[in-house]
C-alpha cells in the first residue's frame, strides 16, 4: 500500500489534497490482492467524487465556512499516475484566506470589518504527474515523485481565484510493516504572485501510517505541517484521521476528518469521498 496517503502533495494540507489520494492509495492494489490470480491492468482509470466542510477563523475575530464538492479523474499505467482535478466552492464569510480543493490560497477580503458575503463557482484545474520508484529497488522502500500544477480558470471576479498558477514538487517515502505502513511526504510550492497582495513559496511536511484493519478497511492517521504563504495568515499546523471501506476492486468509501492546531489551520474539516475503478 502506499504511504503517501499523506495529504498535502506540495499544497497547503486542509485536507483537501488528500482526498483523491486516500482512495487511489488504498483500493486498487489491495482489492486484486485478494485474488493471486488475478493480474492487475496495464492501467486504471479513476474516478473520484466526494464532498468537503471546513469551518476556522485563519486569525480573524469571525469564522469562514467553506463547502467544496470535490472531482479527481485520475490515469495509472505502471509506475506513472497523471491526475486532473476541480472543485466546486461555496465559500461563506470575511475571513483573510481560505484554500480549495488543492489547498490553493484564495484571498477573500483584504479588511477583515468587510461584512461577510458568499462566493460560490468553479475553482481552479489542478494537475499532477507522479512517478513511483519501484520498492524492489529500494528495500521495500517505496519512493513516489510528484508534480504539480495549478492553472487559474476560475473566475477572479468572484475571488474563488488568485488568478496566478502555482507550481511544485513532492516526495513521498513509505515503508510497510506488516499492517502498518508509515511515511513521510515533504514538498514545496512555488505560488504564483496576484496584484495586490504578498505570497510566499511554502514548504510542507506530513508524517503518519496508514493500518490496515483487516482485508477491507484502512486506517490513516497523520500530522501535517505547512509554513506560512501570506504575511496575514500563520504556519499551519493540523492532525489528520480517515477510514477506507474498500468494497470490491471498484468501489472504495472515505470518510475523513481534521483538527486544526494553529490559527492557520481550519478548527475542523469533515469530508467524504467515492472512488470508482473504471477497469
Amino acid at each position: 500500500m502506499y504511504g503517501a496517503i499523506s495529504k498535502r502533495r506540495c499544497s497547503r494540507n486542509a485536507v483537501f489534497s488528500v482526498l483523491a489520494a486516500v482512495a487511489l492509495a488504498v483500493f486498487p492494489g489491495a482489492a486484486l490482492a485478494k485474488d493471486d490470480d488475478v493480474s492487475p491492468p496495464d492501467w486504471q482509470l479513476t474516478g473520484n467524487l466526494g464532498v468537503t466542510y471546513t469551518n476556522g477563523s485563519y486569525g480573524t475575530p469571525l469564522n469562514t465556512d467553506v463547502l467544496l464538492g470535490l472531482s479527481t479523474l485520475s490515469l495509472a499505467s505502471g509506475n506513472f499516475k497523471f491526475s486532473a482535478s476541480i472543485p466546486y466552492m461555496r465559500i461563506s464569510g470575511r475571513g483573510l484566506v481560505v484554500f480549495d480543493a488543492s489547498g490553493n490560497p484564495i484571498v477573500i477580503n483584504r479588511r477583515t470589518s468587510a461584512p461577510p458575503d458568499v462566493r460560490t463557482g468553479w475553482g481552479d484545474l489542478n494537475l499532477s504527474a507522479s512517478y513511483t520508484i519501484p520498492s524492489v529497488i529500494l528495500d521495500d522502500f517505496e519512493v513516489r515523485l510528484t508534480g504539480i500544477a495549478k492553472l487559474p480558470t476560475a473566475p477572479t471576479r468572484r475571488r474563488l481565484s488568485t488568478g496566478e498558477a502555482d507550481f511544485g514538487m513532492s516526495l513521498d517515502v513509505s515503508r510497510p510493516f506488516g499492517v502498518w505502513t508509515p511515511f513521510v511526504t515533504v514538498g514545496y510550492l512555488d505560488r504564483g504572485q496576484p496584484a495586490g497582495f504578498t505570497l510566499y513559496s511554502t514548504t510542507s511536511v506530513s508524517a503518519g501510517t496508514s493500518l490496515e484493519l483487516n482485508e477491507n478497511l484502512v486506517a490513516v492517521a497523520s500530522y501535517d505541517y505547512d509554513s506560512a504563504d501570506t504575511p496575514l495568515v500563520p504556519a499551519a499546523h493540523e492532525v489528520f484521521g480517515s477510514l477506507s471501506w474498500i468494497r470490491d476492486d471498484h468501489v472504495t468509501l472515505t470518510g475523513y476528518g481534521t483538527v486544526g492546531l494553529s490559527s492557520g489551520s481550519p478548527d475542523m474539516g469533515v469530508g467524504f469521498l467515492i472512488s470508482y475503478a473504471l477497469n
